[in-house]
């Protein structure tokens, strides 16, 4: 269960206190493509644990990896460039100093002119936390949304999982 969600949902309820979102966050049957990434000093906060703004962050830098193993840039994917539109967080473990964290990522709500990330951030086996991230495509120059790049799906799909050389 979710201790805190970023950005609520319809059917509130409280656990330990605080308001989280029941409405739930769909996870794909399976994740196309991953990578591990440690919890650095930096990334604690005053709870000891990593902070929210970290594991934003985190979730950034597994999206970037993926994206450059496609041969790709968050300005330049293919002809459009990428602007995040939203982001859904919900934590259901903590993580600390010198975890190992196993990013597995999916690339749904494939549209004209967006796509969702979906990740889940797991320790061990342990899920830590389970998110979302709906970005459009941008013509930065224009500074409009674009249309998708028509080999995006197929270059982020066709990529073997990371090696540890990253």
């Amino acid at each position: 269960m979710s201790i805190i969600s970023v950005i609520g949902g319809i059917g509130k309820q409280v656990l330990r206190g605080w308001p989280v979102s029941r409405a739930g966050l769909g996870l794909p049957r399976q994740f196309d493509w991953g990578t591990e990434l440690p919890v650095q000093a930096r990334d604690i906060n005053y709870g000891g644990h990593l902070g929210h703004d970290a594991a934003v962050s985190l979730l950034h830098e597994a999206r970037r990896r993926w994206l450059a193993r496609a041969g790709y840039d968050e300005a330049d994917a293919g002809g459009a460039g990428l602007i995040m539109l939203e982001l859904e967080v919900h934590y259901t473990a903590e993580a600390f100093w010198a975890d190992r964290l196993r990013v597995d990522m999916a690339v749904t709500g494939l549209g004209a002119v967006r796509c969702e990330f979906r990740y889940r951030v797991s320790r061990a086996g342990q899920q830590v936390l389970i998110a979302r991230t709906r970005m459009g495509f941008f013509d930065y120059k224009a500074r409009r949304l674009a249309r998708r790049p028509s080999d995006f799906l197929q270059r982020l799909l066709g990529l073997a999982e990371e090696g540890n050389d990253v």
